[in-house]
């Protein structure tokens, strides 16, 4: 709120030019100033009382989790918002197997992208990973799951 000093002339009703003193300048000045500290004081008292208004409802909240049976710190509030922030990894093989296994039609690798919101490219690295592995096959472009089928026990050892 840095203000000039008011300029030398000044117009007079009378259309004539008066030239301001030095001792007006300094008083038009001081009354600049002496506004611009007011509202700053103003905006100032404006800022405490939000401050104050925060404070209330923090004291309310910490209260409310008291009652039930909860106490946070800043700081324990910091580290759960740290570990909001940190997304646990997807497995995009075992997404990719379950769509397959749930679906139980072949599936192009837009289709099981979309499926299972993940990139094209991606789904088909970890599609032919999966083949390689021997879990998937394609088909025509048509990917499906590789179904082993589990060793029924009849209670007797295999011969």
């Amino acid at each position: 709120m840095d203000h000039p000093l008011p300029p030398a002339d000044n117009l007079e009703s009378e259309g004539r030019s008066k030239m301001s003193t030095p001792v007006e300048k300094a008083a038009a000045y001081l009354l600049q100033l002496e506004a611009d500290r007011a509202a700053a004081l103003a905006a100032s008292e404006e800022k405490m009382r939000e401050a104050m208004l925060i404070k209330a409802r923090e004291d309310g909240f910490r209260e409310a989790m008291e009652i039930f049976g909860q106490t946070i710190t800043p700081n324990d509030a910091e580290r759960e918002l740290a570990k909001t922030d940190q997304r646990k990894r997807r497995d995009i093989r075992q997404l990719i197997i379950k769509e397959l296994s749930f679906s139980g039609k072949p599936m192009t690798k837009h289709q099981i992208a979309k499926a299972i919101n993940y990139i094209p490219e991606g789904t088909e690295a970890a599609l032919k990973r999966l083949e390689r592995e021997g879990t998937a096959q394609n088909r025509d472009g048509y990917w499906e799951a590789v179904i082993t089928p589990a060793a029924q026990s009849n209670g007797q050892a295999p011969h």
